[in-house]
């Protein structure tokens, strides 16, 4: 598959970012910025403790990517900044910071970073680890349970902390969003839809996290009926003098 800023099948997606280099005293060294290449994905903070992700299907595809080379660089976090134009839905937008939590990045380090060499930047193609199904052994759910993710908000930018094997499952389930995308219902009659809950990620007991469910939406106008329905069928397009 090819789809602006990914090459090559998206079972094994290689993306361009920008690589920023940090000094955030503990294992993460870079961060990794996506730049425009997301222009149609809007993170909108909790709102009564739930949130939504919508993003187009190439979008969910990347970000799905995105998700799992997160997953596996103890190194790295990811940012997605946010659009400059308007969302789906009226509601305050904001950049996302995703990272696993062994980095040691903490959301309060976020504006010092900004500060010092986080401006400059090496282009770089990296290449994301293939998906796998979804469904995960119970141990891995039970992993999930003990130690959920953490959703923070500090200085405009929303972060997701979490253990590398749930930022994979993620990136997974972003994944299975995009490829759903196509022959959805839904988005054939209103150009989005629905497509799941992340309720079990993150822990809803905790007085200090402000949210308990991320949902995914799907928010893609080239899949909706009406816009083809308005095309003109080949060789009856009027000409007009």
């Amino acid at each position: 598959m090819t789809d602006g800023g990914g090459t090559g099948d998206h079972r094994r997606m290689r993306l361009r970012v920008t690589s920023r280099p940090v000094a955030a005293g503990a294992r993460l060294s870079r961060v990794l910025d996506t730049g425009p290449m997301l222009r149609d994905t809007f993170f909108h903070p909790p709102d009564h403790r739930v949130a939504f992700l919508y993003a187009s299907r190439a979008d969910l595809l990347r970000l799905g990517a995105l998700f799992r080379l997160a997953a596996t660089s103890p190194h790295s976090a990811l940012h997605v900044p946010a659009p400059p134009g308007p969302g789906p839905v009226d509601a305050r937008t904001t950049p996302l910071l995703v990272a696993r939590a062994d980095t040691g990045l903490r959301p309060s380090d976020w504006t010092a970073l900004r500060r010092g060499p986080y401006r400059g930047g090496t282009p770089l193609t990296v290449t994301a680890p293939a998906p796998r199904p979804t469904e995960r052994p119970d141990a891995v759910r039970r992993r999930a349970d003990r130690h959920p993710a953490r959703f923070a908000e500090h200085a405009g930018t929303s972060f997701v902390l979490a253990r590398p094997e749930i930022l994979f499952w993620m990136g997974d389930l972003l994944t299975e969003a995009g490829e759903s995308v196509a022959g959805d219902r839904e988005i054939h009659r209103r150009g989005e839809s629905h497509r799941n809950d992340w309720v079990g990620f993150f822990d809803p007991e905790r007085t200090d996290d402000p949210m308990h469910a991320l949902c995914v939406v799907a928010a893609d106008p080239i899949f909706h009926r009406a816009r083809w329905q308005r095309r003109p069928a080949p060789g009856n397009a009027v000409l007009s003098r």
